[in-house]
């Protein structure tokens, strides 16, 4: 065997190893992305929704306060549709999330202020569960954009600062 044929057996196997490295990192680079972009998507998905169910647990809450309703045909559809949306804005919820849990403790809440003498008390506590809500969905948005903006490898990892471990309580 000559020379150039070695020459030439190992650029080929380097060029069938480069092109097998780079199958590799096209490969783990476009499912980090598919995977990305569909918690991104679901993320988007899950704040449209959580904000329609805030939204018509408190028209509905305040509408049938409002209205006083009690022994009409329609009272039985609209307390039904009240609490099933109660139960599934607990479910959407994070339960160690902060707001999360306050959104929950004004869910528990806001039925005891359905009787029209606390009409007053019943708006202060649906403001604030919108309030709340606006910074739940806040929150969520910003690891939306977080989640969406590419990733880049440090330039020198080796030169990163050193990780501090917490302190010993």
């Amino acid at each position: 065997m000559e020379p150039k044929d070695i020459v030439y057996a190992i650029s080929i196997m380097l060029t069938f190893a480069v092109g097998v490295w780079s199958l590799v990192l096209n490969y783990r680079n476009t499912r980090r992305t598919n995977f990305i972009n569909t918690v991104t998507s679901q993320r988007v998905r899950w704040i449209e929704q959580l904000r329609q169910d805030i939204s018509a647990f408190s028209g509905l809450t305040y509408t049938w306060s409002a209205s006083n309703m009690e022994g009409k045909p329609q009272e039985y559809e609209m307390v039904n549709e009240i609490d099933r949306l109660r139960h599934v804005i607990r479910l959407r919820l994070n339960p160690a999330g902060t707001h999360d849990k306050r959104v929950e403790a004004l869910l528990e809440e806001i039925p005891r202020y359905t009787d029209p003498s606390q009409s007053a008390k019943l708006s202060a506590a649906l403001n604030d569960l919108t309030a709340t809500t606006q910074f739940l969905l806040k929150e969520e948005w910003e690891k939306v954009k977080r989640e969406a903006q590419p990733r880049r490898p440090p330039k020198f990892p080796h030169l990163r600062p050193p990780e501090i471990p917490p302190p010993l309580t």
